[in-house]
């Protein structure tokens, strides 16, 4: 992403008086794994982790076959000194045969809790002096970064791969583990080749809960287990997917109401191998 067109446009809203801060591996190890906690329970698709991760990620810990290069890490503090941000990032060193820095910054890790840390530690890192690219390393598809740059076209997608899905195999358990945003009841006839969570399955959610069980009344909608792990993740549409084959809406309106049910307001998002 070149920083080319960086100015105080990007500064955006008042951010409230927050800072950041460069830390130690120490530090992270002492904040990160409470902010982690408190980013997965906002964001769909995050998974945990464990001590060690945050051990081989500061370099208490090191790989015989990982050589270990001590990147740089920053902190955003909001205005009242609570930590909301953290970012992991290295940057190289290499000059134009016209003495002009050729210096790129490659995040390797990035959290935040609240949109003015988001918007704080990408500004920082893309102005780092010297620095005239950043790699932003993996990011969710609806990352705030293209869009806060003056220009959102001086950045580009370079790779793009699947990181998170799932197979549901007890549906019951896995529709009443969901949070849900608005009160609907469904009716799902499930199919399921390998025999494995296939059925029909009453559910009626709320913002307080869900209740899901074995049911005989006629459904509402008719999909595929493959189908239903992608509306559980909250990405997919259920009424693109009806559009598509591959839900069958036997009661008017029901792909609308799954929609509600099931979307998430920001897409899932796993920023961690599993």
């Amino acid at each position: 992403m070149p920083r080319a067109g960086l100015d105080v446009r990007w500064a955006g809203p008042d951010d409230g008086g927050g800072r950041v801060d460069l830390v130690d591996g120490a530090d992270v190890r002492k904040l990160g794994p409470e902010l982690h906690e408190r980013f997965r329970a906002v964001q769909h698709g995050a998974i945990n982790r464990d001590e060690r991760w945050w051990q081989l990620g500061t370099g208490q810990v090191v790989m015989s076959f990982q050589p270990w290069t001590e990147p740089f890490y920053a902190v955003y503090r909001s205005a009242r000194g609570e930590v909301e941000g953290l970012m992991t990032y290295h940057a190289d060193e290499k000059w134009g045969d016209g003495k002009q820095p050729l210096n790129t910054a490659t995040v390797r890790d990035m959290i935040a809790v609240s949109p003015a840390a988001e918007r704080a530690l990408w500004h920082f890192v893309c102005a780092v002096d010297w620095i005239t690219t950043v790699r932003s390393g993996y990011r969710a598809g609806d990352d705030l970064l293209p869009l806060l740059l003056p220009d959102p076209r001086a950045a580009r997608t370079v790779t793009q791969a699947d990181f998170l899905w799932v197979r549901l195999l007890d549906v019951v358990r896995a529709l009443e583990a969901r949070t849900y945003a608005v009160p609907a009841s469904l009716v799902l006839e499930v199919h399921d080749a390998a025999g494995l969570a296939g059925g029909r399955f009453w559910l009626d959610a709320s913002a307080d809960g869900a209740v899901c069980a074995p049911s005989a009344e006629a459904p509402d909608l008719t999909l595929d287990v493959r189908e239903l792990g992608a509306l559980y993740l909250g990405e997919e549409s259920a009424v693109r997917l009806a559009a598509l084959g591959r839900v069958a809406e036997e009661s008017a309106g029901a792909a609308a109401v799954a929609d509600a049910l099931f979307r998430t307001p920001r897409r899932p998002w796993c920023p961690d191998i599993f």
